[in-house]
């Protein structure tokens, strides 16, 4: 044992009791003095360096720890911004051996922050700047937070909220993050799951990231429309029909005003230089928050948005925005469908400085559900069976002069559930749509080469459109490649022409078209088509054959309300009259308001089809058709009043099929027999007896052409007959349809002279039936009747 040993236990020995009890309350006394003392050092030093900071800071309490003080409800607001309010459950500050501060971490609170993003922000710089002198020292504090609560009130609508908040900052690095964030403004809504931000030590980004973004557009409820004024008690005489004479272009007849040029573009094309700015604005806006190196990841997604008054939805898939040099590059990818498929991506490069922008589109096929389409989205159906494919290139040029395109897009087993289309779901429709050319500054659209493929029908098409506020323009060459036709039938999907696809065809069919127009010139419309249509009806179900209107059947016709019910006509029943006993001046009469050329042409009168379409094209919508009455027969006998494309495309397959199994007398006489005169009131005989208390026999000129004049709108322009007269105004309008019949052959002058003088008188419900007539025999069939003798019914 040494020597100092000894000494030192031999003082301890010596050492009173009383001295160690003084010594220990010493002790004792001293840190019981620290632990009262530490509460106001802390609240002082906090006070202190809040003042520095400009803070206004409380504390509830303070818990002394080793070299820790734990800080228990505190409350902090910024001077420069009361708006924000600070609450923090719990505040932890390891110290050091020399009491400094060495890291700050919070527990649980809540933020509430009142006021515009802009303004707050603003005005924390300002109150940065003016504080950075006194604070750069303390600038690297470890610092750290978690379990934060959001709560931001926008004046001007909308809010931002947050749970699971939480913050770090080291001398490496910054990340802010939460949870579950979500933002409302006017109308859009954006949530986040598991975001996080993170800067670099100057406060430069270097990263974002999110596993889940949904982003929803809400569009303003649109102003109720004003209601319609109502219908006046006199109606407007249609439009009067063509005069057509031999060898003499149709010339129209006191043709009514157009009606004016709507507003809307007919063919909506952008302008390329607003473009252009847009989305330089958009890379400068996030090249200045992106330095380069810095990236943007976003783990799911999904957009909702309406399109047209449906909603619309993209996503989930990954979205990445990454600066490289001074591009921006952005990337959207779906989620992986099936085995052996990729994903769908678009990615867009977009220049800081000069250059142009690219996007282009590649991958799939993917199901559209995949792609985030919501089931009866645009009336889309079975999304999870439906795909689509792509493959393409956009370049915007960098004065915003051109846009060049050049891409694929490819659909397969869609189902689609449209009343513009069909009236039933149009299932397992697969097509490819592809394209390239280009889109000027000046609203030309130059398409090289377009072509579409659905089974085997293939359309191509190359040309221009030219569209400003000025003028519309069309220069358009298409081609249908020669197909056998049962089996461009059987391209269709089901669902779109059901009537048809019940029928059996044999030959092939092909067309070419050439169409140029300009507004500005109209009447130089150029319409070209040669049509090799070859096909023959071979098989068809009973109920549309010719042996069918043979004897008594049935057809759907309608109340003036809208609902269906079947009319029963045919031969040997009491509602048919036979083309021999109708009087000639009722064929006269629709030949004049219907289809002049109906002798003449086979379904289809060109030049019809033509004068339509430049009318709707000069008054840019659709204001007039050219139906003829094989056309109208084909819908009153087959079809609904349904305006689908399904209907449309139908009507013109049985024209055909009319056409081929009926010579045109027949036709005629079961138009007659069948078309709508009147509210409730369907063919000739039931017509004549109605209005005039006569048999089709016995009408006159005058007679016949009102009947006629009804057919446009028969239900509204019926109702004259409560009146129990024909108005002035009408009787003008007959006249002038009378004289139209003349020049174009179908009445004689004589007979002109004699209908101008006729009156129309209706007869009156309980009234006595007026004298018969002698029979009008007569006949006035047209100029070219005789083209029967060569027809000849399919076998």
């Amino acid at each position: 044992m040494s020597d100092a040993h000894v000494m030192t236990t031999r003082s301890r020995r010596r050492l009173p009791p009383k001295a160690v009890l003084v010594s220990a309350g010493a002790v004792l006394g001293l840190i019981i003095i620290g632990l009262v003392a530490f509460g106001p050092i802390v609240r002082s030093k906090v006070a202190s360096e809040a003042a520095r900071r400009d803070l206004e800071v409380t504390v509830g309490s303070v818990r002394p720890g080793f070299f820790a003080a734990t800080l228990r409800d505190v409350h902090v607001r910024p001077r420069a911004v009361p708006e924000i309010d600070v609450r923090l459950d719990e505040v932890r500050v390891d110290l050091s051996v020399g009491l400094s501060v060495q890291e700050v971490t919070a527990h649980g609170g809540q933020i509430d922050v009142s006021g515009e993003p802009e303004e707050i922000f603003d005005r924390l710089k300002s109150a940065k700047k003016t504080t950075s002198s006194e604070t750069t020292s303390k600038s690297k504090l470890p610092l750290s937070m978690d379990g934060i609560g959001l709560a931001w009130k926008l004046p001007s609508g909308g809010e931002l909220s947050g749970s699971g908040l939480h913050a770090s900052r080291n001398a490496s690095a910054t990340k802010l993050g939460c949870l579950k964030c979500s933002a409302s403004h006017k109308h859009v809504t954006l949530e986040i799951a598991d975001g996080e931000v993170e800067l670099a030590p100057d406060s430069t980004l270097r990263r974002v990231t999110a596993s889940a973004m949904n982003v929803a557009y809400e569009p303003p409820k649109a102003a109720p429309a004003a209601s319609a004024k109502a219908a006046t008690n006199e109606p407007t005489p249609p439009p009067l029909p063509s005069v057509v004479k031999k060898g003499a272009k149709p010339v129209n007849v006191k043709a009514p005003a157009a009606p004016p040029i709507p507003d809307e573009p007919v063919l909506p094309l952008p302008d390329l230089h607003a473009l252009r700015a847009r989305i330089g604005a958009i890379a400068t806006t996030l090249g200045g928050r992106i330095p380069d190196g810095s990236r943007i990841e976003i783990g799911g997604l999904s957009v909702k948005t309406d399109v047209d008054g449906d909603p619309v939805a993209i996503g989930p898939g990954g979205l990445s925005v990454a600066r490289n040099g001074e591009r921006i590059h952005v990337s959207f990818a779906t989620e992986k469908g099936a085995a052996g498929s990729t994903p769908l991506s678009i990615d867009a490069d977009l220049p800081l400085a000069a250059g142009d922008v690219t996007l282009h589109l590649s991958g799939g096929p993917v199901s559209l559900g995949v792609l985030g389409v919501k089931e009866g989205t645009k009336g889309l159906q079975d999304v999870t069976r439906g795909t689509v494919s792509g493959k393409g290139q956009i370049v915007l040029s960098q004065a915003g002069d051109a846009l060049t395109f050049d891409g694929q897009v490819a659909l397969r087993s869609i189902t689609i559930k449209n009343a513009r289309l069909s009236s039933e779901p149009i299932r397992g429709l697969d097509l490819s749509v592809a394209a390239r050319g280009v889109l000027d500054d000046m609203g030309k659209l130059r398409v090289d080469d377009a072509q579409l493929d659905m089974g085997a029908l293939h359309l191509r098409t190359h040309g221009t459109i030219e569209e400003t506020k000025e003028h519309f323009a069309v220069a358009l060459a298409l081609d249908v490649a020669p197909s056998a036709c049962q089996a461009l039938v059987e391209s269709t999907p089901p669902g779109l022409l059901p009537i048809v696809r019940s029928m059996r065809m044999t030959g092939t069919f092909g067309a070419t078209a050439r169409v140029a127009f300009d507004t500005r010139a109209i009447d130089k419309l150029a319409l070209e088509y040669q049509i090799d249509d070859r096909c023959k009806f071979t098989e068809v179900p009973r109920e549309y054959s010719r042996d069918h209107f043979g004897g008594t059947f049935s057809y759907r016709a309608y109340h003036p309300d809208g609902t269906a019910f079947e009319a029963t006509t045919g031969p040997g029943s009491s509602s048919w009259t036979d083309l021999d006993d109708i009087s000639p001046f009722m064929i006269a009469a629709v030949l004049t308001t219907e289809d002049g050329a109906f002798y003449k042409h086979h379904g289809f009168n060109h030049a019809a089809i033509r004068n339509s379409t430049a009318a709707n094209l000069k008054a840019r919508r659709f204001i007039r058709g050219a139906s003829t009455i094989t056309m109208q027969l084909a819908k009153n006998l087959f079809l609904t009043r349904e305006k689908t494309l399904s209907r449309k495309i139908e009507e013109v397959v049985l024209t055909a099929y009319l056409e081929q199994i009926f010579r045109k007398d027949d036709m005629m006489e079961l138009y007659l027999n069948v078309v709508e005169f009147g509210p409730d009131v369907y063919g000739i005989t039931h017509a004549a007896d109605y209005y005039f208390g006569r048999k089709p026999e016995e009408l006159n000129v005058a007679e016949c052409l009102f009947l006629a004049s009804l057919l446009p709108s028969p239900v509204r322009y019926g109702k004259m007959r409560d009146k129990g007269e024909v108005s002035e105004n009408w009787m003008k309008h007959l006249s002038a349809l009378m004289e139209i019949a003349a020049r174009n052959g179908k009445i004689t002058s004589a007979e002109l002279t004699e209908g101008q003088s006729q009156k129309v008188v209706f007869v009156k419900p309980g009234d006595p039936r007026p004298e018969p007539r002698k029979p009008v025999t007569k006949g006035h069939h047209g100029d070219d009747r005789d083209d029967d003798a060569a027809w000849q019914p399919i076998d």
